[in-house]
């Protein structure tokens, strides 16, 4: 029986053992996006925004979540070309870990890298298709591009995924004005 514990620890040792930094394949995403879906409470919807930015940031492997937070700081200060070595250090690391892509995505759209902010972002949805913060950047990519069909299409891409983000839903709106004309 000590043999068989043993064992079964020693396992899912090494099943952590790898850098875990794929987040979005946390079980607990399911359930927070179908009760983000099913809420009309504003203050609950937020509190599961919260939760699950919570859980694309996270990562059990100290290295990982040593180099997002390194990065976040960057952001956060204004070293913007810091911020992207740093996220590129990890996305080097974990090619897995989607929000690593998302943070990167952000910076290169403040540096006016638009092509490679795309890029960034178009790697998020392949990891995480859910990922309403690249959804939305796609469009806000796309606004600043000139392309307001195309930022249409994913703002509402976004508030499928997450209905309760009122400056999306109003850019949306914006938008749809200007692209499909006043509602009759």
């Amino acid at each position: 029986m000590i043999r068989l514990l043993t064992g079964l620890v020693v396992a899912g040792h090494l099943l952590h053992a790898a850098p875990l930094g794929a987040a979005q394949d946390d079980p607990r995403l399911d359930a927070l996006f179908t009760q983000l879906h099913e809420t009309l409470d504003e203050r609950l919807a937020m509190q599961l925004q919260q939760e699950i930015w919570t859980v694309w940031l996270h990562s059990d492997d100290p290295e990982l979540a040593t180099l997002m937070r390194d990065g976040r700081v960057l952001m956060l200060h204004g070293n913007l070309a810091g911020a992207v070595r740093v996220f590129s250090q990890l996305i080097e690391k974990a090619p897995g870990f989607a929000e690593a892509w998302n943070k990167r995505a952000t910076v290169y759209y403040l540096l006016g890298r638009l092509d490679d902010s795309i890029a960034d972002c178009m790697r998020v949805l392949e990891l995480e298709p859910r990922h309403f913060g690249a959804l939305s950047g796609l469009g806000l990519i796309h606004t600043a591009l000139g392309d307001p069909e195309t930022a249409l299409y994913w703002f509402r891409e976004a508030l499928k995924q997450n209905p309760h983000m009122p400056s999306i839903r109003e850019r949306a709106d914006d938008l749809a004005n200007e692209v499909e004309g006043e509602p009759i």
